[in-house]
């Protein structure tokens, strides 16, 4: 049985750190970061995700190797999406598509059917993709009792614009973009604010994930502000860490734990994930060590 689906971008990713150590052709991605972040707290995590003919065999293979469900990832044609990401600093990066890459919103409709067998599951995460998609994804996926997450990007190469309309949080239960695009898209004075007034108009939960400072997570229907900080990880290369919290934050919500709860989930996730490089490198802890940081991060946990 699937218990949580993540749905998005697969991408196969050429990672330059700042100090000049490279990672090449490495499977990446929304829908697999976010995967991993949910499945480092158990249970049978499904991948729905177009990968390009030239990678897709090797990605079913490795993914599958890690853990996850590959059932869900179909063949589009080309090379699919193909990006370097080259680390300026601990805080800026970039994602530059290669030229050999397939157009990122050609994918979506290559992404195809849910396999039956995710259809039943209990949480599901739109991870990035194109704005129509993700949106047209989580009108179709609303239904009674499914847990339904949303992460966005604001990039060049996607017209961010059409999320500036919130009506789409009416489809689903939590809402989590980061700082910087939350402020390339509405531009608010104050995150705090722009968190909860969302989170009381909408009703529904508002996350600002806001890097190694942590994140603020605002109660839909309250706007109530809580505060949830960062693991101090041993970090290697940040790459997905957005992505993992976000998947941890569903392996939450989808078991009913409070929303502080959720974020340090989201948290330790995030924390596994920076220290390895490149997705697949993360390790699976033990319940012990993950339990023990989960601890220790909602020891910390504050209204904000």
């Amino acid at each position: 049985m699937i218990d949580l689906v993540t749905t998005g971008w697969l991408t196969t990713d050429d990672i330059v750190l700042e100090d000049g150590t490279t990672s090449m052709a490495r499977p990446g991605g929304g829908a697999l970061y976010s995967a991993i972040g949910a499945a480092i707290w158990g249970g049978r995590v499904g991948v729905h995700a177009p990968a390009g003919e030239t990678h897709a065999e090797a990605s079913r293979r490795e993914i599958g190797a890690w853990g996850l469900d590959t059932a869900g990832i179909a063949d589009a044609r080309g090379n699919g999406l193909e990006l370097w990401l080259l680390h300026e600093s601990d805080v800026h990066k970039q994602q530059v598509r290669k030229l050999g890459s397939s157009d990122p919103l050609s994918l979506d409709a290559e992404r195809g059917p849910m396999p039956e067998s995710y259809e039943q599951a209990k949480g599901f995460h739109i991870a990035p993709q194109g704005p129509d998609s993700s949106i047209a994804t989580a009108r179709r996926l609303r239904a009674a009792g499914r847990v339904l997450t949303m992460d966005i990007l604001s990039d060049a190469f996607i017209d961010a614009t059409r999320y500036a309309d919130l009506a789409f949080l009416a489809d689903i239960d939590a809402f989590l973009p980061s700082e910087l695009e939350i402020q390339r898209i509405w531009a608010p004075d104050r995150i705090e604010d722009w968190l909860c007034r969302t989170a009381q108009e909408s009703g529904t939960h508002v996350v600002g994930k806001i890097g190694a400072k942590g994140s603020l997570i605002a109660e839909g229907g309250t706007g109530r502000l809580t505060h949830v900080p960062a693991w101090p990880a041993r970090v290697v290369d940040t790459t997905g860490a957005g992505d993992a919290y976000c998947g941890g934050f569903l392996a939450g919500l989808s078991s009913g734990r409070p929303l502080a709860d959720c974020g340090a989930m989201g948290t330790v996730s995030a924390s596994f994930v920076v220290e390895a490089f490149g997705a697949l490198a993360t390790r699976r802890p033990s319940a012990e060590e993950r339990n023990a940081r989960l601890a220790a991060v909602t020891d910390r946990v504050t209204a904000a």
